[in-house]
């Protein structure tokens, strides 16, 4: 059997791949697309390959596309494959992929009528398309055209789900998130369970008052006004703590899936929904939250979920992955067994030199640092039958 998390070269974001089931008739979920360019030069090339290895299955099985946040490093590679399907479709083209459903909280289900209202102040303010969706390419991050970006690309994926009859939230009456009683646990063909964490139910009636009380403060005016007061409120409030926190689990194994949320938000999570035990959740792969970086972590993060396999997604932009979280790992952990993936050894802002020093300081005995092959598109974690393909 397989249970196979691969992380894709995605640059600052995320963009992952999780195999599972029957290793002759393996299914897919694909979690996040990354920034601008990963789907063409990894995401999409990725999929290509798995087709190629089912000459007998006219279309690649993708179980679930799931979108964490909307958020450009993580939204627009997906955004960017749907783009492409709806293409094909359009000049009546076979599509490659079937896909099962979508699993997206776009701004709209999280503001409900009001996304409507703001989407209109912020339409002008992002900018032209690139050529591979719609949507406005990506500014610099919390900036309100970055902010406009993102909101149109999510509502714009939605908008080609819709067009392409993929189920959207399969499993929820509306948004991905737990209810304020009761597992939010769903099963998937094939044996897969995903039990999501977050986000919570609490949360997101927070962030809806919140957002209306900004509303009633400011008012909206010009379209720069909306779009200032925008960033400011999705920065700390709707993109992150809006991630979808999944616990994958088949065959007696477990993946810890992020996105970007806050540490905190995790652990309550796994508190709410009964998996942590005396206070510790022990799974097999831990995708660490927001590209590794120190302020979705503490060092209680990682003494209340123990893994043996650590996944950070990220290239050195933003400063991520930070040394301060692998110093929280290491400080957890002590002389425990465990091993680091990284994405990328070499990137932005020294990444190379960062990494080198700081694991050459701080040596742990039985830690293993193992990073993507530089030629290859991604990074695979087996917990079961090796994928050779």
């Amino acid at each position: 059997m397989l249970f196979t998390l691969e992380a894709l070269q995605a640059d600052k974001g995320d963009s992952l791949i999780l195999h599972y089931g029957d290793p002759a008739k393996p299914r897919f979920i694909v979690i996040d697309g990354g920034p601008k360019d990963v789907f063409r030069k990894s995401l999409e090339p990725r999929l290509a390959q798995l087709k190629r290895k089912r000459p007998d299955q006219p279309k690649l099985p993708l179980d679930m596309v799931m979108v964490s946040h909307i958020d450009d490093d993580h939204v627009r590679g997906v955004g960017d494959l749907f783009a492409k399907l709806v293409r094909l479709d359009d000049d009546h083209v076979s599509l490659p992929y079937q896909i099962g459903t979508l699993w997206h909280n776009s701004f709209d289900d999280i503001l409900g009528n009001r996304a409507e209202e703001l989407f209109s102040k912020l339409a002008p303010v992002g900018g032209a398309g690139d050529g591979e969706g719609t949507s406005p390419a990506p500014a610099p991050e919390s900036s309100p055209a970055a902010v406009a970006a993102s909101i149109a690309q999510g509502r714009e994926l939605r908008q080609f789900a819709r067009r392409l009859q993929v189920k959207i939230n399969d499993g929820f009456e509306g948004l991905v998130m737990v209810p304020k009683s009761g597992r939010a646990t769903v099963p998937r063909a094939g044996g897969l369970t995903l039990t999501v964490l977050a986000p919570r139910q609490e949360r997101m009636e927070k962030l809806f008052e919140e957002w209306e009380a900004q509303v009633k403060s400011h008012g909206w005016h010009e379209a720069e006004t909306a779009a200032a007061m925008a960033a400011a409120f999705v920065d700390r409030s709707i993109y992150n703590l809006s991630s979808i926190v999944a616990l994958a689990e088949f065959d007696s194994k477990r993946i810890l899936l992020t996105g970007d949320a806050r540490g905190d938000d995790i652990l309550a999570g796994l508190k709410s929904a009964g998996l942590a035990q005396n206070g510790v959740t022990r799974v097999d792969i831990f995708k660490l939250p927001h590209h590794g970086s120190c302020r979705n972590a503490a060092v209680e993060l990682f003494q209340q979920i123990v893994a043996d396999h650590y996944v950070i997604s990220a290239n050195g932009e933003n400063g991520n992955p930070d040394t301060e979280t692998l110093a929280m790992i290491a400080q957890a952990r002590g002389s425990d067994a465990y091993t680091i993936h990284m994405t990328n050894h070499e990137g932005a802002e020294g990444l190379k030199a960062k990494l080198d020093t700081f694991f050459a300081a701080h040596p742990a005995p039985n830690r293993k640092v193992v990073y993507r092959e530089a030629t290859a598109l991604g990074l695979k974690v087996d917990l079961l039958d090796p994928v050779d393909y």
